[in-house]
């Protein structure tokens, strides 16, 4: 969702590389003959293989079919022997598996003869399946002498995974709707578990081929079901993925395996806590014999009880609509480097002797993610082999169809866990945030510094130096992206305006800064410092909108009937700008409270000529200003929640740490009337230029959508809340809200909010060529038809598009233009800046499209991007904050000799087989597993 916190929207909550063909991670369709690399090898049964002797083939009395699809002539039947065909190698380790590609008719290869047909159920369980062109091969000695070039060669082992489809034949096939296209995430909690979710409109084609896709709706309906590792065919979470949709006969082999595989993990797992229960028993036992008879209270399962255990048993699984299976990796997930431990044990058991001397030559990384497979590293790229406990970082490599796990290349060591340092650094690697400096291609696209706007820049922009333009941040922000204006009209009417850093003017396309941000994509925020998406030269100097110096900007103008703060008419355009003050939250909080700016805050004004300390008069606007954004902020936030929008916030905590970086103290951030004022008006920005950049590129516009809740989770949730007393509406966001309203006590009302966020599901940037129905662009937690971001370019990459499309829209429209929408009206007030500014920043006004418009296939990898690095930034930050609560509260016991702090919890679940609950105080949620306890 989009959470808003610290009143700067966007800034926390809700959070590809380029390319727009599909790459193929596998073999060619082209080359079936190509056998990749596929790991380290078992010499001795290459060379026992290469000696086999295999029983002559009988001389087929039917012609063979050439390459070119004619049949040739069967061989004369003479006297001579005829050659040996060649027979399928006999593994000594195999494993059961189904042949997924091809399973419904659709087969990328000829179809197999008899023997291969029987061979299709037993797949040799050898990741060492290729002996030869492999690396690690050429490094052993002990093969034997190589086979006579006229002896007959064995088939090598069948391939661990199918052969992804080549690129032509994926587009092709996804023109004439035969696969569609998602995004692939795996379930943490059993990643046995993969599903995709499309990320366009199913074709017309498509939902011919494949009825049940006929009214399939991003976001809202079921996912493609992949079950298993041959399904998801090497592809991991975050992956644009190609997928064919699997017969019903197909899907059903498909889960009846899957069930099987699944069926026995839960043995396994019941048997397990089964013993711990076991444990825990005798425990309470001993403690209740020296107890009183009245002090022994006998548990009662609740209907919650039986009513989970229904659903998780074997009977009460919920059959998946759609089945799947991978085809290709469209667009793989550009975050590839992953965290874990290095050792020398494999993941199967060892073979005899003879492999031995291979395996000695790799090591097994066991990323810490668990929804990502084992890999093997070449024992030779790693100088010294890492302690047992010791982490590290490696970077995902091939992944051939022929090995049942991917190659990495090793990064560096991390350390052993334990210290604030080290678990830090873990973070940043999992979630592969960019810490290392910028590259010198990259600070050489920056402006030599002391920097000044070129005065043939001003041409093309409207000034509004001389209007009384501040900014309202947290305390220590030194990213001043966006800034605020009031002006009263002499028909009684407000002109509002919100200003926001150009930072496209100095990120230009194509460029080794583009690029950089792109990957980038978002600052992430850690609670000891920020890593910034772009360098500080342009985050804190040259783009931060601080006080008193001249500033490029984006800036959006409205013209507001105070009584009812309705919009009037909306203004677009590119700007120069002089901001008067900085202020705190606490600062504009307290005008809002009746007081006076402090002496203390440097004020400035611009005169038309220079920039000088501001006059008393310049103060009381600043102050009247603030007063305006609180009283029109009240009726906007009123009006939204009335007609539908829907808030959940999650609690912030604040840190205070010493001068070694330690955390000393530790409360949630407090979020002010002054934090919503800022909300109102950034909210009002984004959805104004979203409406813009939609009218004028209604194909290629980069949107923020937010679907309707899961609805299973939304109910299984209310079901919950149900047994406490609690009924919440579900209808509409904004029946949700009224539901939450309606709760008075505080800690109770938060508590059914986090409870609440659980079924909803995130807000993601799209392409508008992606989804045919405008319906489905709504913003559900927002409750608005259109929505984007723009007010924060300098830490999203996000924003930076959108301001190159709303550059597009000023080249070619101006800087007023209508569409049926309520934030566009018609009316063009007469009191808007007046301008003669034109022309676009990069280039000229018929070129301003071509240069600043992605194409609509590129534009959806950027998004992709965005999501993926937005994701992950948030994922940092929550651990990282959760990282220092626990240091924070382990050094609080030790402090005063307790064994742990003791704060106030809420029970949300008691189910079978542990106990849920939410502590208000540190805004944390957790379960305490019952049959844990005894361990």
């Amino acid at each position: 969702m989009d959470q808003v916190h610290s009143g700067r929207e966007g800034q926390g909550g809700d959070s590809g590389a380029s390319g727009g063909r599909a790459r193929q991670a596998g073999a060619s369709d082209r080359d079936q003959n190509h056998q990749p690399s596929a790991g380290p090898v078992a010499p001795a049964e290459a060379a026992t293989a290469a000696n086999t002797q295999e029983p002559r083939a009988k001389p087929s009395r039917r012609g063979k079919k050439s390459q070119n699809g004619q049949r040739n002539p069967a061989p004369k039947q003479t006297g001579e022997p005829q050659q040996p065909q060649p027979q399928p190698q006999k593994n000594r380790y195999r494993r059961k598996t189904q042949a997924i590609d091809g399973i419904d008719g659709d087969q990328p290869a000829a179809k197999p003869g008899l023997r291969a047909r029987k061979n299709m159920a037993e797949t040799a369980t050898n990741w060492r399946a290729r002996p030869a062109k492999d690396p690690l091969q050429a490094q052993d000695s002990n093969q034997g002498p190589e086979p006579a070039a006229d002896a007959p060669q064995p088939k090598p082992p069948r391939r661990a995974f199918a052969d992804h489809y080549a690129p032509k034949k994926v587009d092709a096939w996804l023109a004439a709707g035969r696969l569609v296209r998602g995004v692939l995430r795996i379930n943490p909690r059993n990643t046995a578990d993969a599903y995709v979710s499309l990320d366009q409109t199913p074709s017309a084609q498509a939902q011919r081929n494949y009825p049940e896709l006929s009214n399939y709706v991003i976001g809202s309906s079921d996912d493609i079901y992949l079950g298993g590792s041959e399904c998801r065919n090497r592809a991991i979470s975050g992956d644009i993925v190609a997928v064919k949709i699997l017969t019903a006969k197909a899907a059903q082999r498909v889960y009846a395996r899957h069930r099987r595989g699944g069926d026995r993990r839960m043995d396994k797992m019941a048997a397990d806590r089964r013993a711990r229960m076991d444990r825990m028993a005798d425990s309470v036992r001993a403690v209740s014999a020296n107890m009183a008879p009245d002090d022994v209270t006998p548990c009662e399962a609740s209907s919650e009880d039986s009513l989970e255990s229904a659903e998780n048993g074997r009977t009460g699984a919920r059959v998946p609509a759609l089945f799947g299976t991978v085809v290709a990796i469209i667009t793989p997930n550009s975050d590839r480097t992953f965290v874990g431990t290095l050792s020398n044990r494999p993941p199967v058991a060892k073979g005899p002797s003879e492999c031995d001397s291979e395996l000695a030559n790799v090591l097994w990384f066991r990323p810490l993610d668990k929804a990502l497979p084992i890999m093997f590293v070449p024992k030779a790229s790693v100088a010294k082999q890492p302690r047992t406990n010791e982490i590290c970082a490696v970077h995902m490599g091939a992944w051939d169809a022929a090995s049942l796990y991917p190659s990495a290349k090793y990064l560096r060591s991390l350390g052993e866990r334990g210290s604030l340092e080290i678990e830090t650094e873990l973070i940043l690697e999992e979630n592969s945030v960019s810490t290392e400096a910028f590259a010198p291609g990259v600070l050489r696209c920056l402006p030599k510094t002391p920097w000044r706007i070129p005065s043939t820049e001003l041409k093309y922009r409207t000034d509004l130096r001389q209007e009384c333009v501040f900014s309202i941040d947290p305390p220590t922000a030194r990213d001043l992206d966006d800034a605020v204006s009031c002006r009263e009209l002499p028909n009684g009417n407000v002109l509002i305006g919100v200003h926001i850093a150009d930072v496209s003017y100095f990120v230009r396309p194509r460029t080794a800064l583009d690029r950089m941000a792109q990957q980038r994509a978002t600052t992430t925020y850690m609670v000891q410092r920020a890593y910034p998406m772009l360098p500080s030269v342009l985050c804190e100097d040259l783009c931060s909108l601080n006080a008193g110096v001249d500033r490029l900007a984006f800036s959006v103008m409205w013209e507001i009937e105070p009584a009812t703060a309705t919009v009037c008419s909306t203004w677009f355009g590119r700007t120069v700008i002089s901001s008067a003050c900085k202020l705190s939250y606490d600062d504009a909080q307290h005008v809002i409270d009746g007081g006076h700016l402090s002496k203390s805050i440097a004020c400035f004004e611009h005169n038309g000529a220079r920039t000088r300390p501001a006059s008393a008069q310049r103060r009381n606007e600043i102050e009247a200003s603030i007063g305006w954004f609180y009283r029109l902020s009240l009726i906007m936030r009123k009006r939204r929640f009335d007609t539908g929008a829907l808030s959940l916030h999650s609690a912030r905590l604040s840190f205070e740490l010493d001068d070694a970086g330690q955390p000393v103290a530790c409360q949630p951030y407090a979020i002010k009337d002054s934090n919503r004022l800022i909300e109102e008006f950034m909210l009002l920005a984004n959805m104004s230029v979203a409406a813009r950049i939609e009218a004028s590129f209604p194909d290629s516009a980069l949107l923020r959508r937010h679907a309707p809740p899961l609805e299973r989770r939304l109910e299984d949730v209310c079901r919950q809340l149900a047994h406490a007393g609690i009924e919440i509406d579900t209808q509409s966001a904004g029946t949700i809200s009224d539901s939450i309203r309606r709760i008075s006590d505080a800690d109770t009302r938060y508590t059914v909010e986090e409870m609440l966020t659980q079924p909803m599901q995130r807000a993601a940037y799209f392409s508008t060529h992606a989804i045919e129905d405008r319906a489905e662009y709504r913003h559900y937690a927002l409750n608005a038809p259109l929505y984007t971001h723009f007010t924060s370019p300098i830490r999203r990459y996000a924003d930076v598009i959108v301001h190159r499309l709303l550059e597009a829209s000023l080249a070619v429209h101006g800087n007023h233009v209508t569409a049926e929408h309520a934030l566009l009206p018609p009316y063009y007030s007469p009191f808007f800046p007046r301008t003669n500014a034109t022309g676009s920043l990069t280039t000229a006004i018929h070129d301003s499209q071509s240069i600043l418009v992605p194409a609509p296939e590129l534009l959806a990898i950027m998004a992709h991007q965005c999501n993926l690095r937005k994701d992950a930034a948030k994922k940092a930050q929550d651990a990282s904050s959760k990282l220092f609560l626990v240091n924070y509260l382990a050094a609080t016991a030790l402090r005063t000799g307790a064994p742990g702090v003791i704060t106030q919890a809420i029970v949300t679940k008691v189910g079978e087989n542990g106990i849920s609950f939410v502590t208000p105080m540190f805004g944390v949620d957790g379960i305490i597993y019952m049959d844990r306890i005894a361990d």
